[in-house]
């Protein structure tokens, strides 16, 4: 075990294999000890220490069962998001791992520390702590590899990098099926980033997966994430009132533990089910309530008001529509929403009937509809395709008019290409 710990420290200090063996020893013997294939003496092992400054003399390399539950507690606790708990628990960690320098445990105790990280510090990892837990994968146990792949996830997650999240999260399930442990937040985090892909059919399975868990082991707040995640999936589908069953379920579920954002997220949502279900009146009712609690989520804030514009369009009630249109077009401006600002206009010559316009066809074709695809906003890339078919056809330009609704019903075939 002490030549794991010695080619640990090694990588960490960007040092080669020559670099270390130096005066000490050969290469081959260096490598031979860090595969742990041979005992090196007290005095090789005392000078490979001092020269990576740690120490290997009389260290207990014995695997503590007691250490090993509280570094999974810690990890636990992040998962549960106790910050109080996360830092008892690592502070008894670090003081445990300075008399025990057992390799598995302190391979455990660096990847629940960059979780610790994530989680209590709510910092990416930098590059240094990256390559120092690349550096340990290799050599590591099946459980270090698992929770590796899955804070990784979580890195990329919080950067948007949904892609390289999504390939950890796979990884680590593919390992969680050796290990004895099933680990509900990761099928979390699969339905999660399957979500923002807009591959429905695979978020909800995971997600279904996770709700069972959550279920069992009472995690009410990671159990309302996800049934929000699958009503989500539901309303992508067009699976409007399944979608509205769930949303309409966790309003009932939560009722006195919902946060408001949360509360809005859903009166939100429901707005839009009903919208589409031409069910105006109820829409209003619920986008009026999700207008009525504040966000510091800009998106959101000019999404609710373009629904409001639109359904308010809808009921006739005109005033009230361009209001909302109004303060809408400028919310989008003053936070550069290019999607919004691009919804709006084109709202504001539905309504005016100037769709037909040239001005209007030239920005729908070659600046509204190729904006929508590199946004990945394929709902109203394919939304306004039709559109401009539509107008292509009434004006006979049918050759134009076929490309149009063929790029359209090509969307579901393209859109998990390009995105992954």
């Amino acid at each position: 075990m002490k030549g794991s710990l010695i080619k640990q420290h090694r990588k960490f200090n960007n040092m080669t294999l020559e670099d270390l063996a130096t005066g000490i020893c050969s290469v081959s013997y260096l490598s031979k000890i860090e595969h742990n294939t041979i005992n090196a003496s007290e005095e090789i092992y005392r000078l490979l220490g001092e020269r990576l400054n740690i120490k290997l003399n009389d260290i207990n390399q014995d695997f503590d069962e007691k250490i090993y539950q509280d570094l999974l507690e810690w990890h636990e606790a992040a998962q549960l998001r106790d910050l109080s708990l996360m830092d008892e628990l690592k502070r008894k960690c670090e003081l445990a791992l300075e008399d025990n320098r057992n390799i598995e445990l302190v391979h455990l105790y660096k990847i629940f520390q960059a979780r610790h990280i994530l989680t209590r510090e709510d910092q990416l990892l930098n590059k240094s702590f990256l390559k120092e837990l690349t550096d340990i994968f290799p050599d590591s146990s099946l459980e270090f590899q698992f929770f590796y792949h899955k804070t990784l996830g979580i890195n990329h997650l919080m950067m948007d990098e949904v892609k390289e999240s999504l390939h950890h999260f796979l990884q680590a399930n593919n390992r969680m099926e050796k290990l004895p442990i099933n680990e509900y937040e990761n099928y979390f985090h699969i339905s999660l980033a399957y979500l923002k892909i807009r591959s429905s059919i695979e978020s909800i399975y995971y997600g279904e997966k996770a709700i069972e868990g959550y279920k069992n082991n009472l995690n009410y707040s990671r159990l309302i994430d996800t049934y929000m995640i699958v009503a989500l999936n539901y309303r992508y589908l067009n699976i409007h009132s399944v979608a509205e069953e769930y949303f309409l379920k966790l309003l009932k579920f939560a009722k006195y533990h919902l946060p408001q954002l949360e509360k809005r997220r859903i009166f939100h949502n429901l707005g839009y089910i009903y919208a589409n279900q031409e069910n105006h009146q109820e829409a209003l009712h619920y986008l009026q309530k999700a207008q009525g609690i504040e966000t510091s989520e800009k998106y959101f804030e000019i999404s609710t008001l373009y629904l409001l514009a639109s359904t308010s369009y809808y009921c006739n009630d005109m005033k009230a529509c361009w209001d909302y249109i109004r303060l809408g077009e400028q919310k989008a401006k003053d936070s550069s929403s290019i999607f919004f600002i691009h919804k709006f206009f084109v709202l504001r010559h539905t309504i005016n009937e100037t769709t037909h316009n040239d001005e209007f066809i030239d920005k729908l074709e070659n600046e509204i509809i190729p904006s929508m695809r590199e946004l990945n906003e394929y709902e109203d890339y394919k939304t306004y395709l039709e559109m401009l078919g539509n107008i292509f056809y009434q004006k006979r330009l049918y050759k134009k008019s076929a490309m149009c609704f063929k790029e359209a019903n090509n969307f579901r075939f393209t859109q998990k290409k390009d995105l992954l």
